[in-house]
């Protein structure tokens, strides 16, 4: 086996340095890890340079806050809001259509609904994407923890039967091999009547706070100062808007993996989502 191996490998290596000779002379051109993703990737305006466009859903669900031991946990500076030890979390799934670097699909496991410096937000634990240039862009340009993953989105249910919007095969968290991800009932995130041209409202976007290196959204109003000892995170602003916004029945059952879903789920067609640069600290 081994032998089989390394003349594989010396054959591929010739066949590389009859076809490419100048690259026998720079082993540290083959071997240099791909470049960050530029501003190259900028496709909104000046103030809102990256822009997102596909459509959207959330299901929120009850979920037991993350363990103290727990490596999932937003930092100490940011309380998580919760009864009991429970709080509200959830699935968001997210299909783009077009974004800085092409189409791609995205899911998120939100964690908790949480606080900081008077603001309420909600933070997401873990970050999925499909394809290793959106890993790249979320980790490069925002600082974005995200993990690539193999994610679909079934139109229908199993063997192309109609059926409510749900998590088919949830991701367990491991770092141990690459997760499988599957929603099924994409086809009700569809508005009638809604297409790249519909009018989005409302005009000018809806504001949101985004702090990325911890998943997290927040609602716009900010009302303490920074603390001294809290740690910053670093702050963007975004602009949502869409043209379709509709609740659709989930019908999820319960699970370790997925918490107690709430039976209905938020579908946004045609929706825009447009980030800042970096504004402040959070």
């Amino acid at each position: 086996m081994f032998v089989r191996s390394a003349t594989t490998a010396l054959v591929g290596l010739s066949l590389l340095l009859a076809t490419h000779p100048a690259s026998a002379f720079d082993l540290g051109t083959l071997l240099r890890p791909a470049p960050k993703i530029s501003a190259a990737t900028e496709n909104g305006d000046e103030d809102y340079p990256w822009r997102f466009e596909g459509r959207l859903w959330f299901r929120p669900a009850l979920v037991r806050v993350p363990s103290p031991d727990s490596d999932l946990r937003p930092p100490p500076s940011v309380s998580m809001l919760n009864l009991f030890g429970w709080t509200v979390g959830g699935v968001v799934a997210l299909e783009y259509d077009e974004s800085p670097v092409g189409p791609y699909r995205e899911y998120v496991t939100m964690g908790s609904v949480v606080s900081k410096r008077g603001a309420l937000g909600q933070w997401g634990s873990k970050l999925y994407v499909s394809t290793d240039v959106a890993q790249r862009v979320c980790e490069d340009v925002w600082g974005v923890p995200a993990t690539l993953a193999d994610i679909e989105f079934e139109e229908k249910g199993v063997g192309g039967a109609p059926t409510s919007l749900q998590v088919d095969c949830p991701p367990d968290g491991s770092e141990q091999s690459r997760q499988k991800i599957a929603v099924v009932g994409w086809e009700s995130c569809r508005v009638d009547g809604v297409d790249v041209d519909s009018t989005r409202y409302p005009s000018g976007g809806l504001p949101v706070l985004w702090t990325p290196t911890i998943k997290a959204l927040w609602a716009p109003l900010v009302p303490l100062p920074q603390g001294q000892t809290d740690e910053e995170l670093p702050l963007h602003r975004l602009r949502l808007s869409a043209s379709g916004v509709r609740l659709r029945f989930c019908g999820q059952s319960s699970s370790n993996l997925l918490g107690v879903p709430i039976g209905i789920g938020l579908v946004v067609d045609n929706v825009l989502i447009e980030i800042s640069r970096k504004d402040g600290d959070l």
